[in-house]
């Protein structure tokens, strides 16, 4: 009896032992089989398989049963982004999926055996438009669209990808995440409506875009900066401006000039400068030597003699300096009297003295001016305001 006590117990020991043997090479063999299912996928789409998408199907549908749910997820996962990427407008290069295919397959792996390699970072196809000019209408350029791969893998720290504005000097900011979409994994499109000012002003160069705290081998969207054109050496011919008569300020109205009488005249011509004209005006004093003094003393109205075209300002002008001329008037003659070709002011076209009354209503001043050679920039656009 003892007998059989003793060998029951033993064959019921035996059989644990056998069955707990069983289990834990069921184990070791499903992840043994989900390894191998994996290695040969990887294998099937380096030796040049163009089917790598069915590839890919196959390694999720032949993993053990009693594999991990992760796992089968993350494999079916990998399906269901590679078919939804190849289908995408942008078309990445059927290598590049193939080699991403293999990485991520290599990671699914990693994962099985419990081991930590460092995330895979996002891939990029293709960046519509790949670049910004300033000048051009930001209505097309206000959103700009990212299209690669598996764009909403997380860091070393799960932080999504960020894009940086860069300005000359190397300095950059973080694009606000609000102006991001993150459509899906295969495509991002940035808003950047309303900000032409923005990069304008900070003098932005760069958008990078930037994955675990580096930008390098990830896109980047050259902006060019909005450069002013210059139309230099405009000639431009002012020509004469109408007789000024400056008002009767003393004596009479008559000027005499007989008898040795003379009248002394100062004249001046000047011109003032700004973004979008030039303009220009006159002086005339006159005054008889004797008798009742008679006098004439004013500045004419300032007058237009050139404006600027619509989006473009005056940059420079020559030349500037003002003319002046001081003569003394003997009869009735109207003289002209010459300057400088480095002053404004051509001629000056003197009246003075006639028969009659002339302070007021006749003695004057007509001007003709210097040719000017004007420099004129580009105005900024108004959306870089």
């Amino acid at each position: 009896m003892k007998l059989f006590s003793y060998l029951v117990r033993s064959i019921v020991i035996c059989a644990l032992a056998v069955a707990l043997s069983g289990c834990l090479g069921g184990i070791t063999s499903s992840i043994d089989q989900a390894v191998a299912v994996i290695d040969k996928g990887i294998n099937d789409i380096q030796t040049g398989s163009a089917e790598w998408q069915m590839v890919l199907q196959r390694v999720a549908n032949d993993l053990p049963k009693d594999i991990s749910e992760e796992i089968r997820t993350d494999a079916q996962n990998l399906v269901t982004r590679s078919i939804a990427t190849a289908g995408t407008e942008f078309r990445c290069n059927i290598d590049f999926l193939k080699n991403r295919a293999i990485q991520n397959l290599q990671l699914l792996k990693a994962k099985l055996l419990k081991q930590n390699p460092p995330p895979l970072p996002p891939e990029f196809c293709q960046v519509s438009p790949d670049g910004i000019e300033l000048a051009t209408d930001p209505a097309t350029w206000a959103q700009v669209g990212l299209y690669g791969y598996d764009l909403d893998y997380t860091d070393s720290t799960n932080n999504l990808f960020q894009v940086l504005l860069q300005n000359g000097q190397g300095q950059t900011t973080v694009l606000p995440e609000s102006r991001i979409g993150r459509t899906t994994h295969y495509q991002v499109t940035l808003n950047l409506g309303n900000m032409a000012p923005d990069l304008y002003n900070n003098g932005i160069v760069k958008m990078l875009v930037s994955w675990n705290n580096s930008s390098v081998g990830f896109p980047q969207i050259v902006v060019v900066p909005w450069t002013p054109r210059q139309e230099p050496n405009l000639i431009v011919h002012p020509g004469v401006s109408p007789k000024f008569i400056p008002p009767h300020t003393g004596g009479d109205a008559d000027f005499d000039t007989a008898d040795g009488n003379p009248t002394t005249v100062r004249l001046r011509g000047e011109i003032s400068v700004s973004d979008q004209q030039i303009l220009g005006r006159v002086y005339m004093y006159a005054r008889e030597h004797d008798s009742d003094y008679t006098t004439v003393d004013g500045w004419s109205n300032w007058q237009s003699l050139y404006a600027a075209p619509a989006g473009w300002k005056i940059l420079s002008v020559r030349p500037t300096a003002a003319s002046e001329v001081n003569a003394q008037l003997t009869g009735h003659e109207t003289p002209d009297y010459g300057t400088p070709a480095g002053e404004v002011v051509q001629n000056f076209h003197v009246w003075g003295d006639r028969d009659g009354d002339e302070a007021g209503t006749y003695t004057g001043v007509e001007v003709t001016w210097q040719d000017l050679n004007i420099t004129l920039e580009e105005v900024a656009p108004a959306w870089l305001h």
